[in-house]
């Protein structure tokens, strides 16, 4: 039964030990299955061998659409679609997306989700800042980018909202959202177990079923784990080269290799539960938990830009009765560079006990825990209503230690972590007042809170502190939306959504002497943030046809304000303002060639007003001279651009999927801001984005069928910092991933064997310009081609 919606068409060694529990986890889920037949028209098998192209249901609007009856811009991809392309982590599915980039977040930056649409995101994941595009798990709102890194574990689609969707989404939204959709309990026995193995010594587990527990209470339990050693290698610099006078860590015979970085090690697993009281109610209660313990980001030493600045740099200290950032008389130079190769020099450890806490290394040890719990009832309210109500509590805690000056001399360590937890409650009514009227109105309510707890050691400016940084926050908000069909084939939306938003930061800074001295003007200062604000939608759609829909739209949407929660002085403690942008857009769906052929269309243009990023230099009274980090609002741009996605089925078995997007970024407005000049464009922006797909099922009759399928993405250039520089910027890049699967006659073995990154192409997945202040660019390689197999069971 479901409920009416009126339908319009640890350590590296314990994770191993994870992964080897998975394996054997997966090998029990698959044993009982050997006795029970293999349901012939899975979803998959469906979709694969249909002469027409499946649609796929989702709630953008708040109700049962498909995608072509939906009236904006949205990427739906199936869950069999996330199978059969290799995709595993959110940051995948960016490459088919028009005007999306997601990537994850590394080094001083912090380790969370870094999301861009159509322009409009946040490339800092430190938990003080708000994203500009919504993530959120089952309708349920993730408030931090530290716990927006998902991995796609048994889901039923991907939603990717392009645009700003402050009144269907709300909080943060304003680039767009992202809305991951997990498959339901249907107490149908079926399930799958999957074994993995590939390069890098990777060993993953993956297994789900789905049963009955009583009359309409149903159960589906999922869980993975993987382990996969990292791509780059961490030298001991002191080793290879045993005259320079540096310390040894390891011997020649460990081949002067201390570890590696870049690798992944994580077990996860979810609880969902789905009863049908009546034939009016359903209750679905879910319980996650994912925990990370991997290897430190790939960060290197790029290249020397400047070694004048390095040696500046070294000597930064000295003015003030320390000694240089030298260790055997050896100061940052380019023999510590490592750009284009897949290694570094990072020790992550302060061999000059600089700050009075002694010489240490610290953990390289990435760890993340995420987790929550979760309920949606939907209630039946006679024929033409319905109650949603959705519940949510959840929590996080990163630890991510960075050596991004990538050598083994200390300017420039940190060891960030954060922890938090928020409580969500959302309440929606749905109901068709008529015929051709439609109507939903609800309430929402978050409170979370964040600790940023960490120790920032940077030798070349000497800022040595600890972080006990607190920031709670409180956001409510009421909203609505109509949809009336004066005439047949019209339909005009309209939608009102008042967010009111506190948040509060609180700086609490000590010295690492032992003593935790508060820091003067750093120890207690910090700020709020109120406001209210109204965001509206207008949008009108027609059908030109039964297969042709046209539609044109204005919506807006906003971004949090704050206080800047990254002060290296006590006068960069200022608050900064939110950001806003009213987008216009216009878009055509076309289904034709009797279902074989899928065309989507649309154009757009954006105000972005008040825009927040970090332009890398504080105003007075701090010096030009002095270190920033602080968010500022920068200034104004319009944004404007066009997406085509297309999906064709030409003949049975063949499927085919393309995408291309333009965007161009423009400032029409700097603010006092001397680093940002119009010329430049927001951070992760490319102005082109296109990617095509193919597979085809071979009918090998009893044999089984054969599936190979190539992935092929183009990204322009883009830049990493919003003060755009060529030692930022991320060359254009071209890159082919391969996939080659059978399945028995029956469908319930499968064997696949995919590539990523086929012709190994060596590019950069972020950079960090730290040019000003040590003449230095710090790197981070993206992995290069890896193989893997999979052996999986259905049952």
């Amino acid at each position: 039964m479901a409920v009416r919606h009126r339908n319009y068409a640890l350590h590296r060694v314990r994770a191993r030990v994870g992964a080897t529990s998975m394996a054997a986890l997966s090998l029990a889920l698959a044993a009982p299955a050997i006795a029970q037949s293999a349901d012939p028209a899975s979803d998959a098998t469906a979709e694969a061998t249909s002469s027409r192209l499946q649609d796929i249901i989702v709630t953008a609007q708040f109700r049962n659409q498909t995608v072509q009856d939906t009236p904006l811009a949205i990427t739906a991809i199936s869950g069999e679609m996330l199978e059969a392309r290799g995709q595993t982590t959110i940051n995948d599915i960016a490459g088919q997306s028009p005007n999306v980039t997601l990537e994850k977040g590394v080094g001083q930056r912090g380790s969370g989700l870094i999301a861009y649409i159509r322009g409009i995101g946040q490339y800092n994941a430190a938990p003080f800042y708000e994203p500009g595009v919504g993530t959120y798990v089952d309708d349920v709102y993730i408030a931090s980018m530290n716990s927006a890194l998902f991995r796609l574990l048994d889901l039923d689609r991907v939603e990717v909202l392009r645009g700003p969707q402050g009144t269907l989404a709300g909080k943060n939204s304003i680039g767009g959202a992202i809305k991951l959709f997990s498959r339901k309990p249907t107490g149908d026995g079926s399930g799958y177990a999957e074994l993995t193995y590939g390069r890098y010594d990777r060993v993953e587990g993956r297994a789900a079923a789905d049963f009955k527990l009583a009359e309409n209470l149903f159960v589906r339990i999922n869980a993975a784990a993987r382990s996969e050693d990292g791509y780059v290698k961490r030298l001991d610099y002191g080793c290879l080269n045993p005259g320079s006078g540096f310390p040894t860590q390891v011997g020649v015979g460990q081949n002067c290799v201390l570890g590696t970085a870049g690798g992944e090690s994580y077990v996860g697993g979810r609880l969902a539960m789905r009863w049908l009281p009546t034939d009016k109610i359903e209750i679905n209660i879910s319980g996650d938990y994912t925990a990370e313990r991997s290897d430190p980001a790939p960060e290197q030493l790029g290249f020397i830009t400047s070694q004048a600045a390095a040696d500046a740099a070294t000597n930064a200290l000295v003015p003030f009765g320390l000694p240089p950032t030298r260790i055997a008389g050896i100061g940052l130079d380019s023999r510590f560079e490592t750009g284009g190769t897949y290694t570094t020099y990072s020790d992550y450890c302060n061999r000059l006990a600089f700050g009075g806490a002694g010489a240490y290394c610290f953990d390289t040890t990435l760890k993340t825990n995420i987790w929550g719990v979760q309920g949606n009832i939907n209630v039946e309210l006679g024929e033409n209503a319905n109650l949603t109500s959705v519940t949510a509590y959840r929590g996080f805690s990163t630890y991510t230690p960075s050596d991004s000056d990538g050598t083994p001399l200390p300017f420039s360590n940190l060891q960030v972590g954060a922890h938090g937890h928020q409580f969500s409650q959302e309440l929606r009514v749905n109901a068709d007042l008529t015929d051709n009227i439609n109507l939903t109105v609800g309430g929402y309510y978050l409170k979370s809170f964040v600790n940023l707890d960490q120790r920032v050691d940077i030798q070349y400016f000497g800022f040595l502190f600890f972080n006990d940084d607190r920031a709670p926050s409180t956001s409510k908000a009421a909203f609505t939306q109509l949809i009336w069909s004066p005439i047949d084939r019209l339909h005009l939306t309209g939608g009102l959504r008042y967010t009111k938003e506190r948040r509060t930061y609180t700086i609490f800074r000590t010295v690492p002497d032992g003593s935790n001295t508060p820091i003067p003007g750093l120890f207690g200062n910090g700020g709020t943030f109120r406001r209210g604000r109204l965001d509206y939608r207008l949008n009108a759609s027609f059908d030109v046809t039964d297969d042709i829909m046209i539609y044109g739209q204005y919506a807006t949407g906003f971004k949090s304000g704050g206080v800047n929660g990254q002060p290296f002085l006590p006068n960069q403690v200022f608050p900064f303002g939110p950001e806003t942008i009213g987008t216009y857009e216009a878009g055509a769906k076309f289904t034709l060639l009797d279902r074989r052929l899928r065309l989507n269309l649309a154009a757009f243009r954006s105000d972005y007003t008040n825009i927040q990023l970090q332009p890398l230099t504080c105003p007075p009274p701090s010096l030009p001279t002095d270190p920033c980090a602080a968010v500022q609002n920068v200034g104004s741009a319009y944004i404007k651009g066009f997406e085509a996605e297309l999906n064709l089925r030409p003949v049975e078995g063949l499927n085919i999927d393309a995408s291309l997007a333009y965007l161009d970024f423009d400032y029409y407005r700097i603010n006092d801001v001397p680093t940002i000049t119009l010329n430049m464009k927001a951070p992760f922006t490319s102005d082109w984005k296109a990617s095509i797909g193919a597979q085809y099922a071979f009918d090998m009759g009893s044999t089984g069928t054969i599936t190979p399928r190539i992935d092929v993405t183009y990204q322009s250039s883009l830049f990493t910092d919003p003060v755009n520089g060529p030692n930022n910027r991320i060359a254009p890049r071209t890159l082919a991933n391969a996939r080659l699967g059978w399945a028995n006659a029956g469908q319930d073995w499968e064997v696949a064997l995919e590539v990523t990154n086929l012709f190994d192409k060596y590019y950069y997945a972020n950079k960090i310009d730290n040019t000003t202040f040590t003449g230095s660019v710090y790197t981070f390689p993206a992995p290069p081609r890896r193989w893997a197999v999979s052996l999986k069971r259905n049952f």
